[in-house]
């Protein structure tokens, strides 16, 4: 590792690179060890399903004839929606085997029109998608594929959807065009009857949709190479190994999500239906859950982190566990302070994009805490930290954090533009985060450009209002947001969610304001004291479980009408 006065870093490479694809990676687990479990899944029905290294490989290969029978062939764009299941990870898997590159659509509109969008942009021809006949999902099946010989004026490129559920077909669409997913499961195709492609480690894995937390998603085009391979270095950073028992319920669809790590390490991966986590009801089964599992290592977002802190006597629970690690938003001290030495020893935070995978990781074993800190580059990986010139600032100095290695994303689909404004001439990737490198190598990020709050010619970041904000007796959860001002072009708004039962009004979050911010800078003039201040009822958050400051932001506005 390097270093010098210049904001600059790398971590070599003390591994060789895998230069293999999903193909290989699921043929070598099954034949080292065919009946080791491999994923287990808890529905929401808390029942305990599983699949060991041949299972998963022999059902992802029969699934894959299945579709390449039906015309999935190398390079064939397949759209995704649905939860996290066993029936999702065999049919993404199975996906590849047949040369597809599967992309995701979470289906939010009841219409289907946020789907149609999708599979048209990247000209989807296979639609997979959880849907039980006469529920919302099957009317968004019919609005996608109705009735009508004019159907293909919704999307031109489907020619077949395949449905996870139940239901007589008795829509009006023949066998060739809706399949039940579970019948391409159970019913077995001869080997002789289909010709497997073949895969080279820089064919186009999957699309990844980035969380959109600042702005409109962009598709992320990734390689087989690429995923195993910044998936590998974390791995080493983060001791995961083969004999660890993993705890993450982020979905499949999401970059950190993918079954990354049983593909390099072959680590058993204890997932769950993600509305478990999300809503918020399900803590003490999920704890029991990583109990039972034996999980060393645990993945915990800092939403479920609160709800884990918040019911003591579950401590018991992690008694197993060695490793929590958190990523997708800056750890707090709370976490840091509350988490090792009670439900782990090692605590770690992953920094990461969706174009370049984890990237940094910090450990409490390594340095000190700081707020912000996101930790040292992970093998492979360069980073420098730049002003609005683009020129490399000194050690200690803020500017924009650029990274670059070998696997970063290939492309944006069908936006070269912006992936030009992204990636540049040299091959670094512009974060768009703003940070400064410490003297002792590990990076502290301070926010984002977008999130900058900028009231007359002062900017500020909403962490620095956070940290007062967050001091107030009977508050949960604290955002500081920029909403519209007609002189300043900005102004800070102050949002507070309460503990539960808890009694907030905002004029209580006006005088407590009012007791800790200046009204006027001493050095700055205007003030980072908030002008607004709302009482939220509910987080916002996106499909990815990050929280939604955009949609904050938007209700503060509606709040105050501006």
């Amino acid at each position: 590792m390097a270093t010098s006065r210049l904001s600059y870093i790398h971590q070599p490479v003390t591994f060789q690179y895998m230069y293999e694809t999903v193909t290989d990676r699921l043929r070598i687990l099954a034949e080292e060890d065919p009946d080791r479990e491999a994923f287990v899944f808890y529905g929401y029905d808390q029942k305990r399903q599983s699949l060991t290294r041949k299972e998963i490989l022999d059902l992802s290969t029969n699934t894959a004839k299945h579709l390449i029978l039906s015309g999935v062939k190398k390079g064939t764009h397949v759209a995704v929606c649905m939860s996290n299941s066993i029936e999702m990870l065999v049919a993404i898997i199975g996906v590849t085997l047949a040369g597809g590159i599967p992309f995701f659509s979470p289906g939010n509109l009841k219409d289907g029109t946020d789907l149609i969008d999708m599979m048209n942009t990247l000209n989807g021809e296979f639609l997979i998608i959880d849907a039980s006949k006469g529920d919302d999902n099957w009317n968004i099946i019919e609005n996608i594929w109705p009735r009508s010989e004019k159907s293909s004026e919704k999307v031109p490129s489907l020619k077949m959807i395949l449905f996870n559920g139940t239901g007589p077909l008795d829509s009006g669409l023949t066998s060739s065009t809706l399949q039940s997913l579970r019948d391409f499961f159970k019913e077995p195709v001869s080997s002789t009857d289909v010709n497997m492609p073949v895969l080279q480690p820089e064919d186009h894995l999957a699309y990844f949709c980035t969380s959109g937390s600042t702005g409109a998603p962009k598709t992320v085009t990734y390689t087989h190479f690429g995923t195993l391979n910044w998936t590998k270095s974390c791995d080493i950073t983060m001791n995961i190994s083969a004999e660890s028992r993993m705890f993450l319920d982020r979905t499949f669809s999401w970059v950190v999500g993918y079954p990354r790590t049983y593909l390099t390490e072959g680590t058993t991966r204890i997932f769950v239906d993600n509305r478990m986590t999300l809503a918020g009801k399900h803590t003490e089964f999920l704890c029991n859950i990583i109990e039972r599992e034996r999980c060393d290592v645990v993945f915990l977002p800092g939403y479920i982190a609160r709800d884990v802190i918040n019911m003591p006597s579950l401590v018991d629970n992690f008694k197993n566990v060695k490793h929590i690690y958190m990523g997708g938003e800056r750890m707090k001290k709370v976490f840091y302070d509350s988490l090792i030495g009670k439900y782990c020893k090692y605590l770690s935070t992953l920094y990461g994009l969706t174009e370049m995978g984890g990237s940094l990781v910090y450990s409490n074993t390594t340095s000190p805490f700081e707020d912000g800190i996101v930790g040292k580059p992970v093998q492979g990986m360069e980073l420098k930290i730049i002003n609005s010139d683009g020129a490399v600032v000194q050690t200690g100095e803020q500017g924009e954090i650029c990274l670059r290695s070998v696997w970063r994303l290939v492309a944006y689909h069908g936006m070269e533009q912006q992936f030009r404004q992204t990636v540049d001439n040299e091959n670094w990737l512009h974060t768009g985060d703003i940070g400064h490198l410490r003297d002792d190598g590990n990076v502290i990020v301070h926010g984002r450009y977008k999130e900058w709050i900028s009231s007359g010619t002062n900017k500020f970041f909403p962490w620095m209002i956070e940290n007062v904000l967050g001091t107030m007796p009977g508050v949960a959860q604290v955002f500081a947001v920029g909403v519209p001002d007609p002189r300043l072009g900005q102004v800070v708004c102050a949002c507070v969610m309460p503990k539960p039962d808890m009694r907030l009004t905002e004029e209580d979050l006006k005088t407590f304001c009012d007791g800790k911010f200046l009204t006027e800078s001493t050095a700055l003039g205007i003030s980072c004291k908030p002008r607004y201040h709302f009482i939220m009822d509910s987080i916002p958050l996106l499909g990815s479980g990050k929280i939604d400051r955009i949609k904050i932001g938007a209700m503060a506005k509606e709040r105050f009408g501006l």
